[in-house]
């Protein structure tokens, strides 16, 4: 799947609150965010948890965590 692709099946299922003006950009920032969030808690526990040693598991998973802020 291209990113074009991605974009457009994207559009058509994407719901964002429109409470107030600029939601859309607030709530789609905070969720960015989030799902970056993941990926640094799953970095910090790599140096806390295994000497900052990157085994493949580790890497599968930061992996699919870098697909959900894509």
């Amino acid at each position: 799947m291209t990113f074009n692709n991605y974009q457009t099946n994207a559009s058509r299922t994407a719901f964002y609150p429109r409470k107030f003006k600029n939601q859309g950009l607030y709530y789609t920032t905070l969720g960015l965010v989030g799902e970056a969030g993941e990926i640094a808690n799953k970095v910090k526990k790599i140096m806390r948890d295994n000497d900052g040693k990157l085994t493949k598991e580790a890497k599968a998973d930061i992996y699919a965590e870098l697909g959900d802020v894509l």
